[in-house]
């Protein structure tokens, strides 16, 4: 007996709001688009439900960017240059769509100065992503900026001891720098910010979720990605949060909620920039 389509559908559909961290973006090289089913599986799952419905009845899905009708039917295209079978059943049928409107934001954005994913992330995400914006790279032309206030909006926006100990209410979405086990710069990758706590060995941590579906990963420096014995939930990733923030290079918060700037010890500060200088930000020093 051959399950029918829609049987594998329901299937994917009760797995991804069963496991909301549980979805790998697969052979589809579209971290984006993993991630935002990730955050509204877990967010808004309602969402979630009409966009697989939008998707397999019309065959399209329509989003908006700053009030503007976006249609994966009409997009001149996405970020993944095809899309293979290797996925579970709601990215097999949504994220084709996703993709494709993710790509025309970008191309909206074209003319700004800037990182596009100042607009394009809460636009595609949804109200749940912090209108704040952070990043430590300039644009035009690559180099390092401003890295210490960089480190100081991150401890002050999610460090518990810095921003008036206010927990991650809602998922957000940040970008790595990834490195190889030698410290190397590999490329940038979107990741979910879970949650900022302390360990079970009193150590904080950032908890987050990476849908590369590699999520212990090496970064040199003796900084290993940890999934298990940290406090861990399953599907998480975690990292003392100095390790985390030096491979950090762009995240959004709630610019209502930022604590001190000036009390993140300069210490801490120095010890971030370090790790950073000292891999993938090695070429800007």
């Amino acid at each position: 007996y051959q399950p029918q389509a829609g049987a594998w559908l329901i299937q994917g559909v009760l797995n991804i709001l069963g496991q909301p961290l549980g979805v790998g973006q697969g052979n589809n090289p579209t971290c984006q688009s993993a991630r935002a089913l990730s955050m509204w599986a877990y967010n808004d799952p309602d969402y979630l439900l009409q966009m697989v419905a939008w998707a397999v009845r019309d065959n399209e899905i329509v989003m908006h960017f700053e009030g503007q009708p976006v249609s994966s039917a009409r997009s001149l295209g996405g970020v993944a240059s095809e899309v293979t079978f290797d996925l579970d059943p709601v990215s097999l049928v949504v994220v084709p769509h996703l993709d494709r409107i993710y790509g025309e934001m970008g191309r909206m954005c074209i003319g700004r100065e800037g990182d596009p994913h100042r607009w394009v992330n809460p636009e595609f995400h949804g109200w749940s992503a912090g209108r704040g914006f952070a990043i430590n790279v300039d644009v035009a032309t690559g180099n390092l900026d401003d890295l210490e206030g960089f480190i100081r909006h991150f401890y002050a926006s999610y460090h518990p001891y810095y921003n008036g100990n206010i927990p991650v209410i809602h998922h957000q979405p940040a970008g790595i720098a990834v490195t190889d086990s030698a410290a190397r710069f590999v490329g940038r990758h979107a990741i979910t910010i879970l949650r900022v706590a302390l360990s079970p060995r009193n150590e904080m941590r950032v908890y987050f979720f990476n849908p590369n579906n590699d999520s212990g990963q090496d970064w040199g420096q003796g900084i290993t990605c940890s999934t298990r014995g940290n406090g861990e939930i399953r599907g998480e990733a975690s990292l003392p949060v100095a390790e985390f923030t030096s491979r950090l290079y762009v995240f959004h918060y709630d610019t209502l909620e930022l604590g001190d700037l000036t009390a993140i010890p300069e210490a801490e500060v120095a010890r971030v920039m370090a790790l950073g200088y000292g891999s993938w930000a090695a070429s800007d020093d």
